[in-house]
């Protein structure tokens, strides 16, 4: 039995030897791969764990991206109709946005017009405005064209609704008194 262990054993390494690729150091390899994969195996999943958290945070990140720059979004009814001149609101939007937003948030952005040029006069004015009302000659942020859809209503229609509500709503009255009676 132990002639022919000592046979396999021998033959099995010939083979091996034949299969292997003819390498300085194959024995040195492959015991690198053993205690490689053995170290692997101790500390699972730790190396796998930061990846994974990483794949299901992406998602809300580039949400909340996206959220700042809806809410940084100068839109149509911040610039004078037909021309870039900002508004009264679109002033004050960017000067919220200068004053008011967190620094690593500070991008202003411009909804595209229909022609390129109202969109370059809209950034023109924005960048201009930005300018003037920085302090202390920092950095103005940047100002930057995009394409994403204008959320909300018209501020009419809303004023409208608010005004129907507050009409229909009854004059507040308190509870008529009760009498108490002891028997």
């Amino acid at each position: 039995m132990t002639a022919r262990l000592v046979k396999t054993i021998i033959l099995t390494l010939v083979c091996f030897a034949f299969v292997v690729p003819a390498k300085a150091n194959w024995i040195g390899d492959v015991w690198h791969s053993i205690v490689r994969d053995t170290k692997r195996r101790h500390c699972w999943p730790e190396p796998f764990v930061c990846p994974d958290r990483n794949d299901v945070r992406a998602p809300f990140a580039l949400m909340v991206n996206n959220g700042w720059r809806v809410q940084n979004m100068l839109a149509d009814h911040h610039f004078v109709v037909g021309t870039g001149e900002l508004t009264e609101a679109g002033r004050r939007k960017v000067r919220w946005v200068l004053t008011e937003v967190p620094a690593d948030r500070r991008i202003i952005y411009v909804h595209r017009a229909e022609e390129a040029e109202l969109t370059a006069e809209r950034v023109d004015s924005a960048k201009k405005l930005a300018a003037k009302l920085i302090q202390g000659g920092g950095q103005p942020p940047m100002v930057l064209e995009t394409g994403i859809p204008v959320r909300g209503w018209p501020a009419a229609e809303v004023d409208l609704i608010n005004r129907k509500f507050e009409a229909t709503t009854p004059d507040p009255r308190l509870p008529a008194p009760q009498s108490e009676t002891v028997e």
